[in-house]
């Protein structure tokens, strides 16, 4: 398929028997924890909830012999884990006064629980962490002690896109800017933060290049919202709340240009308009929130529109796993903020066959992404494997 890295095909195809890894549950759970709530603030099920009873299943089809042959590939599931849901919670009620807490005060009490947690993983051990932190969520999953685990999380590097040069083909089709923002800079500026505040561009360090970065789930489904190529008149869309600089420098220059092709605009209340205007977009532009993997992604895909992600801080999801840099077809556009002030010219410049390839893809990509079906974790899973082979390339000698 178009949308899986020819090398991870390669790997799969010498080693097929082995996949998906033996991953052996433990009891080592951070408590409380119950999956009944183990919920997102999309009120569906957090990614971990529908994670461990799926490799729990399917762990349990594999074979006697089948596990013996690959046993090299055998990683520990560490934990059952609802933290990151748990700490969102506590932090919207400090924020509402219905805690006493702050939020630093809330992740110092579980600075014990989560070092006597990660003093008890395994070597080789998986861990799925469900916070947009990743490991900066608390000190001790950035300890010595857990860097020999692969965390599952929504974070991931802030340079990968810089460091893939990400922005090659959108580069190429971005036109000069117009004279009246010759000059424009963005309101970001050029400093980074590890602090989520909106007003510099997100740092997540390339600490820990063996975790698996997954997508924020959505609340929409393929089943009910994508549509097709036919009447998206709508050349690019972006409804959302000015939570970054980013998203600020947006709606600065393009809203209220409607004639332009784009049309952007703050969240809005109306039932069902956002997921309309989606289905009429060609594009629809993701920028950074409060962090940079935002539950916007998925949203888009969900309704068929390709993604066109403007951000310099973005990681991609299952980086190693799908050919995020094919950009003759893969349905999503990298773009850096430099061409903002361009962007009506530059999407105008993709062809119409390009873009038509790029959405017929998106209902499959979508549900890669979405937790309710399982090429989602069996996804995940393949990323762990490919993590398991990037650390241990002498493992590619067993083929």
């Amino acid at each position: 398929s178009e949308l899986f890295q020819p090398d991870a095909v390669k790997a799969f195809q010498g080693l097929w028997q082995c996949f998906p890894p033996l991953v052996l549950p433990s009891n080592l759970n951070l408590k409380p924890f119950s999956l009944n709530r183990c919920t997102n603030r999309t009120g569906y099920l957090d990614f971990v909830a529908v994670f461990y009873p799926h490799v729990w299943q399917k762990m349990g089809r594999l074979s006697g012999p089948r596990r013996k042959k690959c046993r090299r590939f055998g990683i520990h599931l560490s934990a059952l884990n609802c933290l990151g849901h748990d700490l969102e919670i506590l932090l919207n009620f400090a924020r509402d006064g219905k805690y006493e807490g702050t939020w630093n005060s809330i992740v110092a009490s579980l600075g014990g629980p989560i070092r006597s947690w990660v003093s008890a993983w395994p070597n080789e051990t998986l861990v799925v962490i469900s916070s947009g932190q990743g490991r900066q969520l608390h000190p001790g999953l950035m300890s010595r002690r857990a860097e020999n685990a692969i965390l599952v999380t929504y974070a991931g590097a802030t340079d990968w896109l810089e460091k893939h040069n990400a922005y090659a083909f959108t580069d190429r089709l971005a036109p000069s800017r117009p004279r009246a923002h010759a000059t424009w800079q963005s309101s970001c500026g050029s400093s980074r933060s590890s602090q989520a505040s909106g007003f510099a561009n997100y740092h997540y360090p390339n600490a820990w290049p063996h975790d698996v970065t997954m997508q924020y789930p959505s609340p929409f489904d393929t089943k009910k919202y994508w549509r097709g190529p036919a009447e998206r008149h709508i050349l690019a869309s972006f409804i959302g709340t000015p939570t970054h600089c980013s998203r600020q420098d947006l709606l600065q220059l393009w809203r209220g240009r409607n004639r332009t092709g784009l049309k952007v605009m703050e969240t809005v209340q109306e039932k069902g308009l956002y997921s309309s205007i989606l289905q009429q977009s060609r594009f629809c532009l993701v920028l950074d929130g409060h962090y940079p993997w935002t539950i916007r992604y998925l949203d888009v895909l969900q309704h068929g529109c390709v993604p066109a992600v403007v951000s310099e801080s973005w990681h991609p999801p299952l980086h190693r796993l799908l050919a995020w840099e094919n950009t003759g077809s893969f349905p999503t556009l990298l773009i850096h903020p430099r061409s903002m002030p361009v962007l009506d010219q530059l999407l105008a410049r993709i062809p119409y066959t390009t873009w038509v390839k790029m959405q017929r893809l998106t209902i499959q990509l979508a549900r890669i992404f979405d937790p309710r079906y399982s090429f989602c974790p069996a996804s995940v899973l393949a990323e762990v494997f490919l993590s398991t082979l990037e650390r241990h390339p002498e493992l590619k000698s067993s083929r």
